[in-house]
């Protein structure tokens, strides 16, 4: 039989050293420093009676700037903040000299501090440069690089092609897409092809345009088996687009195609042109746009239900302070909530997907915060989501599987049920992109409501409901894509959006008062610590957001301000308008 493996024996002496390797490649120059301050005294009767001293300009704010990402279809505007004296002039281009579209119209240079871009197109897409100058020394310049991200796009032409039998086809699909696209050809029966002594594929991209390309397809002897439909599909992470070539059999006596039939397109051709002034037209009657940049993503709507809703209290979100933390739990789903109509009420209460037929109830904050005595309350139907609320006493949720938000009332058990007209309530297609909720609650001064999305593509709906009926008093259907953010809350009446979930440092840019049909000036920088946020609601008692990032259970302090409830009887009358 084998033996026990023996000792190991002595360590061996050092070899001789190898040979040097090869020289490294030459490192990457670095950036560029800055100038410092430079300043001058003036003899000169130009300046004698206004200034003494000249600085040269600068930029304001860090020189280190990343790729700025847009949804092709959303709006922007780059900003570039100047010092100096005399007060610098400033001026945007592209980086290669070569004219933008701002609206109608394209541009070689825009002059002031904000470029802006409204219903960004692909073809914004580029390195863009703003010169601060004031005639002193040296321009200062900053550089910013937009990247459009759209669906692919992709135009055939011709759309159909005709050749003999034993000749040679050539299709091919011009591709449009941001970030660029994988592509291939398929056949019939979703045959994907390759190179091969039968096809030649490539795929050349644009020189002049990052987002633009050409695939083509080369057949070489064809036989009556390769007419048909052939595919060039384009996939990139926000969708997949698929074109049709028809390649058909060529009469004797007629010539093969030459590319003179008609194209066709397929996915969604870039958005037309708008300028800043389209949205604010310059005229002594039209009211003027706000400089904030909520004004520029008023969405259109359509309003059902009662006539008329008036508000209780008007009040705006003018800050959100640091994330405070309570509790961490190992699931990324979940919800922590305390009765938004009750300041003194001590109670805690959680949800867990897990088990989404449980409420569980704590005493007070050390019993939530050490997950210690609780009580159970076995819901009647289960829940789906975490979005939940309390209010008044009774939890509302989302059941499970049907279009219907229930109200179980805490002391009597009763409960009240009731359907959400054209609510998405089943498959993948959750309210946000990174949640688990086809609804999200919320209870304010005005009520309780419900925000949902629609069968039809990129529509946000928001509901009032009577808190103890659950009867839809008004509601607001709105061109507003909830994909595109991290999540929403109500505070007040005025739909609030934070732009990410995901990322460490974003903002709160968008203030819908549903009220008013207007757009309130925000711009609230928001921090999401563990960089998964699937659940943010506001307890307008407690004045703080209650936030799940990640497993961590956080409240987030924030200031109100009152704000201007428009002129006297400006209540919400619905007049068969909409609003953009």
């Amino acid at each position: 039989m084998k033996g026990d493996k023996g000792d190991s024996g002595r360590k061996g002496d050092r070899g001789i050293s190898g040979q040097r390797g090869r020289r490294g490649r030459k490192g990457d120059g670095g950036r560029p420093g800055r100038n410092g301050v430079s300043l001058w005294a003036v003899n000169s009767t130009q300046y004698k009676d206004t200034m003494s001293v000249l600085v040269e300009p600068s930029i304001l704010g860090s020189s280190e700037r990343g790729s700025i990402i847009v949804q092709e279809g959303d709006n922007l505007r780059l900003e570039c903040n100047s010092a100096g004296v005399p007060p610098p002039k400033v001026q945007w281009t592209l980086d290669n000299g070569s004219p933008f579209p701002t609206g109608r119209w394209k541009e070689v240079a825009v002059s002031g501090p904000k470029l802006h871009f409204v219903n960004v197109s692909r073809e914004h897409t580029g390195a863009y440069q703003c010169e601060a100058r004031n005639g002193v020394n040296e321009s200062d310049y900053r550089d910013f690089y937009v990247e459009v991200h759209f669906e692919p796009f992709i135009r055939v032409s011709p759309a159909k092609v005709t050749v003999h039998i034993g000749s040679q086809a050539r299709l091919e699909c011009q591709v449009e897409a941001f970030p660029m696209a994988v592509t291939y050809w398929e056949a019939q029966r979703a045959r994907i092809l390759e190179n091969s002594t039968k096809y030649t594929i490539s795929h050349q991209h644009n020189t002049n345009f990052v987002w633009k390309s050409t695939m083509s397809l080369t057949i070489y002897s064809v036989e009556e088996t390769d007419f048909g439909h052939y595919d060039c599909v384009a996939r990139n992470e926000m969708a997949m687009t698929r074109g049709r070539v028809a390649l058909e059999e060529s009469l004797r006596h007629h010539r093969p195609a030459t590319g003179t039939e008609s194209s066709l397109t397929f996915g969604h051709p870039a958005p037309s042109y708008e300028g800043f002034d389209d949205l604010c037209p310059i005229c002594p009657y039209c009211r003027k746009c706000s400089e904030g940049k909520g004004a520029l993503f008023a969405p259109s709507y359509r309003t059902f239900g009662n006539k008329t809703v008036t508000r209780k209290e008007a009040r705006l979100i003018t800050a959100v302070g640091k994330p405070v933390f309570h509790r961490h739990t190992n699931n990324n789903y979940g919800s922590w909530m305390r009765d938004t109509n009750n300041e003194t009420d001590p109670r805690y209460w959680t949800t867990d997907p897990n088990h989404n037929d449980i409420l569980k109830e704590f005493a007070d904050k050390n019993d939530f915060r050490n997950n210690g005595r609780s009580i159970t309350y076995q819901l009647p139907t289960p829940f789906e989501g975490n979005s939940h609320v309390i209010f008044n006493g009774s939890f509302y949720y989302h059941v499970k599987g049907h279009p219907n938000i229930t109200r179980l009332d805490l002391n009597t058990r009763k409960t009240t049920t009731m359907e959400l007209p054209g609510m998405v309530y089943s498959d993948d297609r959750f309210l946000y992109n990174n949640s688990r909720d086809y609804t999200d609650l919320s209870a304010d001064t005005e009520g309780l409501w419900a925000i949902y999305s629609t069968s039809y593509p990129n529509n946000t709906v928001v509901v009032k409901m009577n808190n103890m009926t659950l009867k839809i008093e008004k509601g607001w259907d709105m061109a507003l894509n909830n994909h595109l953010y991290g999540n929403f809350f109500m505070a007040y009446g005025v739909l609030y959006v934070l732009d990410s979930a995901t990322d460490r440092d974003t903002r709160i840019r968008i203030a819908f008062d549903l009220y008013k049909g207007e757009m309130e000036d925000v711009d609230l920088p928001f921090n999401n610590p563990f960089s998964y946020t699937t659940l943010l609601g506001y307890n307008y008692k407690a004045k703080m957001l209650f936030s799940w990032d990640k497993g961590n259970l956080l409240t987030y302090p924030v200031r109100e301000s009152g704000m201007d409830t428009g002129p006297p009887g400006s209540d919400y009358e619905d007049h068969g308008h909409s609003s953009s």
